[in-house]
């Protein structure tokens, strides 16, 4: 059976859904995923057979980077922008990503 593709949405459209954010904040709390995202970050990290070999330790620091970045990235979406700006490129969609 295909996988259902949706359209991605705005950032300003998933801050209106104020039970989306609550639901994502509350998963995220969930100790199990907390310990889950502690083990990949721990096996995605370098290790002391990663460092003997530069190619091999990129690929693992960029392995570990993409997974904080995801994971980080999830956790900002919990919380609500500061929308009390007057800063013109506060409406640019990305700029809550630092």
């Amino acid at each position: 059976m295909p996988k259902k593709v949706t359209p991605p949405i705005t950032l300003e459209r998933w801050f209106r859904d104020l039970q989306k954010v609550e639901e994502l904040r509350d998963v995220l709390t969930k100790d199990s995923l907390q310990t889950a995202i502690s083990v990949l970050k721990e096996i995605a990290g370098p290790s002391f057979a990663t460092l003997q070999n530069p190619e091999t330790n990129s690929q693992r620091l960029a392995w570990y980077a993409g997974y904080r970045d995801a994971f980080n990235d999830l956790e900002k979406l919990t919380k609500l922008p500061d929308h009390n700006t007057s800063n013109p490129s506060s409406l640019n969609e990305w700029t809550h990503i630092n």
